[in-house]
C-alpha cells in the first residue's frame, strides 16, 4: 500500500522563496499548496482538511506570519506552523513560538537543508 502524501501549505510573498521551498519539499514526496500571504493562507487552511503542515514567511502585506498564527490559534487550529524570517533577530523567533509556532527558521543559504530537517522534526513532534 502506498503511503499517504503529507500535504504542505507554503505562505511566502516573495514568488522566488515560494517556489523555491515548494520545489525541496515536493522533491521530498510532499503535497504542496502555496499562497502569497496570511489571508490567503487561512482561507486555503479553512478549504482544505488534508493541509498538515504551514511553512510561513514572518514579513508579508495584508497579514503578516504572527497574525497568522494567532488566527490559526484563536481559532483552535492545531496544525503545526514553521515560521521562516530573513531577520536573524531572535526576538522575532522567540515571539512567534510563544503565539503558537512549532519551529523558526531563518531564511538563508542553508535553507534547502534546514527547511527539511525542520519539516521532518515538528511532524514527528505532532
Amino acid at each position: 500500500m502506498a503511503k499517504q502524501k503529507f500535504k504542505i501549505l507554503v505562505v511566502d510573498d516573495d514568488p522566488f522563496v515560494r517556489d523555491m521551498l515548494a520545489f525541496i519539499l515536493e522533491s521530498n514526496d510532499y503535497l504542496i499548496d502555496t499562497a502569497v500571504n496570511g489571508i490567503e493562507a487561512l482561507q486555503k487552511y479553512s478549504a482544505d482538511p488534508n493541509i498538515g503542515l504551514i511553512v510561513s514567511d514572518m514579513n508579508m502585506p495584508e497579514m503578516n506570519g504572527l497574525e497568522l498564527i494567532k488566527e490559526l490559534r484563536n481559532n483552535k487550529a492545531d496544525v503545526p506552523i514553521i515560521i521562516l524570517t530573513g531577520n536573524d533577530e531572535v526576538s522575532v523567533a522567540i515571539e512567534a513560538m510563544n503565539c503558537g509556532a512549532n519551529d523558526s527558521l531563518v531564511k538563508d543559504e542553508n535553507i534547502q537543508d534546514t527547511i527539511f530537517m525542520s519539516v521532518e522534526k515538528v511532524l514527528e513532534k505532532h
